[in-house]
């Protein structure tokens, strides 16, 4: 009989690719029966050998941090799953009991530096936010401990929690060949001064200074993702580079890696923030895979990644006419601009890709399992 596993999250939506498409489907591959219980409000499915249960989606954000764990818990349980795999830090009391008072094994998916990241809640107040975020990296400690894995996605979280949990390993959030294996077999044709963004449009990833960098420059920016609040769109607008910016709104992974791979710079300009410095964002090997060059911002992670492999360019995200003059610099030398992208292409190709990452998972599970 097949080993069942069950992948829980309260956060993901069942279209988020490292849960699914690549976790969840690297197992299934594997020849583990897949469970995938979360809470987006599209119903119950079967996705390619994926059982997909869904316990209803809770507008509110505090309703959801409280009653969907319960609701992921009891989903949860009923798949008599020897595995449990979870991914959201509002899960990890989830974990614990699951630990706690079944048989199976149970592993927590640790895709960022929490800690960090509730630090920059603009919707708490600063002392909740500090509080908030002792209490996270208090609480994430506790549980490790008591679990049979972590898995991150950074050498520098997994840091972190080998203090607690000597069986943490680093499973990198690469992109998948096989979504992009046509463009890396293909020569791509870019659009004439085409800058692209793809993810959450917010005040924290350099929006703001990216459209006022354009302002003075002959260029379009593809623009597509949520924004988050969806109030900011309206201050984007007022923006004089505003007129300069065609968008897309949320878009499918086949129109993410279209605009990707049509653009012929990608930026991604998170603001020196803790959970940004220490992070490598996925749009950017996206970035890198679609044969685009990169503009990234000048942390010591990218300047390793993208700058000194010479597949694009950082530059200080808080000075405006820096980026505009990476930018002006970039589009002048379209030749220079295209080696940058096909270096990144290569890059992905050899090294930095899910495939080169699945087997580290493969093996966590076979440990976990005997």
């Amino acid at each position: 009989m097949p080993t069942v596993v069950c992948h829980l999250s309260s956060v993901h939506k069942r279209s988020d690719v490292r849960v699914f498409y690549k976790e969840c489907l690297s197992l299934v591959k594997r020849g583990y029966k897949i469970h995938l219980v979360l809470a987006d409000g599209q119903g119950n499915n079967l996705i390619d050998g994926v059982a997909v249960h869904d316990v209803g989606f809770f507008p509110n954000r505090f309703m959801r941090m409280f009653f969907s764990p319960l609701k992921v818990l009891w989903a949860g349980k009923k798949t008599r799953a020897e595995v449990f795999h979870f991914h959201d830090p509002e899960l990890l009391l989830v974990g614990l009991f699951l630990k706690l008072f079944t048989k199976a094994k149970v592993v927590y998916d640790a895709h960022e530096s929490y800690p960090d990241d509730v630090l920059h809640k603009d919707y708490l107040s600063k002392p909740i936010r500090i509080i908030a975020s002792r209490a996270i990296g208090i609480l994430e400690g506790f549980v490790a401990k008591w679990l049979d894995a972590v898995v991150t996605v950074t050498d520098y979280h997994a840091k972190r929690f080998l203090q607690y949990n000597p069986n943490t390993v680093v499973v990198c959030n690469y992109p998948l060949l096989e979504e992009w294996k046509s463009l890396i077999e293909a020569k791509v044709e870019k659009l004439p001064n085409s800058l692209c963004y793809v993810g959450s449009i917010t005040k924290k990833r350099g929006i703001s200074q990216l459209l006022t960098a354009i302002e003075n420059l002959d260029v379009t920016l593809h623009l597509a993702g949520a924004y988050e609040p969806a109030e900011y769109r309206d201050e984007l607008k007022t923006l004089a580079a505003w007129s300069k910016v065609k968008e897309y709104g949320y878009v499918s992974r086949e129109k993410a890696v279209s605009l990707i791979s049509q653009a012929q710079i990608g930026v991604m300009l998170f603001l020196p923030e803790p959970n940004h410095i220490n992070s490598l964002s996925t749009k950017v090997f996206e970035y890198m895979a679609g044969a685009t060059c990169v503009v990234v911002s000048d942390f010591p992670v990218y300047r390793l990644l993208i700058t000194e492999q010479s597949c694009g360019v950082s530059v200080n995200p808080l000075k405006i006419e820096d980026i505009s003059n990476a930018i002006h610099a970039l589009l002048a030398n379209p030749d220079e601009c295209s080696q940058m992208g096909n270096r990144g292409r290569e890059l992905i190709s050899k090294t930095y890709n899910w495939e080169a990452q699945e087997s580290t998972l493969i093996k966590l599970y076979e440990r976990l399992t005997n």
